[in-house]
Formats: structure tokens, C-alpha cells, sequence
């Protein structure tokens, strides 16, 4: 156990640099990553609250399809199928590319379902005080379903953070290719791989206790609007 120890003693200095600097990568990668993914996801959930079916069939379509394809098969066609139609992403645009397509499948049914959970009486009782159907959405509607989906939002983005992984697969220098980066060179995966997992941890993890609190006030709001 001590000599486990000692190598990080004796290598840590040359590591640690170079893993900061993966998890920056990293976590530029997922915030772009979730940001495309909320952006497209507003749309698509516009889209599928929209009164023409042509648009709710295309963005149903649109997430049915992109929920059944595996992330990593989307990375690869977007990182090695479109340089032959005339476009060449960088690993890291094809990655937050990727992820932002994946994700914003998942984040559009979280706004779909919050939205769809606040009762049509608000909304009717908004306009009927003389609201815009614009000013109805924006001051009534939306923070009440903001409360319901911050949760699933941020496990989404917690989710979306670990599977940014998958994008050292595409020649992306985040943290998991620069761990095997690390490991083929000094042959200690296991100290290498610990500490990454480690990376992770001390960014997922505050997301995640950030999640469960909202979920217990929202549960304990809920228990005291029922008693009352």
C-alpha cells in the first residue's frame, strides 16, 4: 500500500498539469455540450407544443430517433462522416456538437414534462386578468415548471458530463485521453484512472447534492400546498 502512494509522490508534479488541463477541456465541453442541448431543446419542445402538426410530428420524430441512437455512433459519423461532405470538425466541436444533438432529446422531454404538469387554469386565469398569452407564459407558467425541472435538468447536465468521456474517442484531449495518454507512458493505469475518477467525482458530485435539495424542497412545498 505505501509503495501504491509513493508513485503518486514521485509522479504527481508531471500529472497533475496535465490533467487540469484535460478537465478544463472537459468541462468546456460539457457546458457547451448542455448549452446547445438547452437551446435545442427549447425548440424542440416549442415545436412540440406548436398548433401545426407538421412541427410536432418532425420534433417527435427528432427525438424518438436521436433517444434510440448510441451516443458514441453519433460521434463517430459527425467526427468521421462529414469531412467528406465538406465539413471537418475538430474533435472538440464535434464532440459539443454530438452531445448538444444527444442531449437535446433528453433535456426537450424534461421541458415538455414540466411544462405539460402546470394546470391550464393558470394559464387562463392569467389571461383572463388581462396577460398576454406571451406574459402568461413568461410570469406564470414558466417559473412554476422552472421549480419541477431544475432537478431532471441538472442530472441531465451531470449525465451529459460523464458522457462527454466518450469523446476522448474522437481524438478529443479531454480528461479520458489524457489519462491513457498518461498511463501508456508510465504503465500505472490504476493510479491514473483513480485520479481521474476523482476529477469527476469533485465536479459531478456537487451538481448531484445540488439536485437532491432541490428535490426535497420541491417535495416538502408539495406535502405543505396538500395539507393546506
Amino acid at each position: 500500500m505505501n509503495e501504491f502512494f509513493r508513485s503518486y509522490g514521485e509522479h504527481l508534479d508531471d500529472w497533475m498539469p496535465r490533467l487540469m488541463d484535460a478537465a478544463r477541456v472537459t468541462a468546456e465541453l460539457s457546458a457547451y455540450g448542455f448549452a446547445l442541448a438547452f437551446l435545442l431543446g427549447c425548440v424542440l419542445t416549442a415545436m412540440v407544443r406548436s398548433q401545426w402538426s407538421a412541427l410536432r410530428y418532425a420534433a417527435g420524430a427528432f427525438v424518438q430517433s436521436v433517444r434510440t441512437v448510441p451516443l458514441l455512433a453519433l460521434l463517430l459519423a459527425l467526427y468521421f462522416g462529414l469531412p467528406p461532405l465538406g465539413i471537418t470538425l475538430s474533435g472538440f466541436w464535434a464532440g459539443t456538437l454530438g452531445l448538444g444533438l444527444h442531449g437535446a432529446a433528453y433535456v426537450a422531454e424534461i421541458l415538455r414534462g414540466g411544462l405539460g404538469s402546470i394546470h391550464k387554469g393558470q394559464r387562463e386565469a392569467a389571461l383572463a386578468v388581462g396577460l398576454s398569452p406571451l406574459q402568461a407564459f413568461a410570469h406564470v407558467t414558466l417559473p412554476q415548471a422552472m421549480r419541477l425541472m431544475m432537478p431532471p435538468l441538472l442530472n441531465a447536465y451531470v449525465a451529459l458530463l460523464k458522457d462527454s468521456s466518450l469523446c476522448a474517442l474522437i481524438a478529443t484531449n479531454e480528461l479520458m485521453l489524457t489519462a491513457r495518454a498518461i498511463s501508456s507512458e508510465s504503465f500505472l493505469p490504476l493510479h491514473i484512472f483513480l485520479l481521474v475518477g476523482l476529477f469527476y467525482f469533485a465536479i459531478a458530485f456537487p451538481l448531484s447534492m445540488v439536485s437532491r435539495l432541490l428535490e426535497r424542497r420541491m417535495a416538502r412545498g408539495r406535502r405543505t400546498m396538500g395539507a393546506t
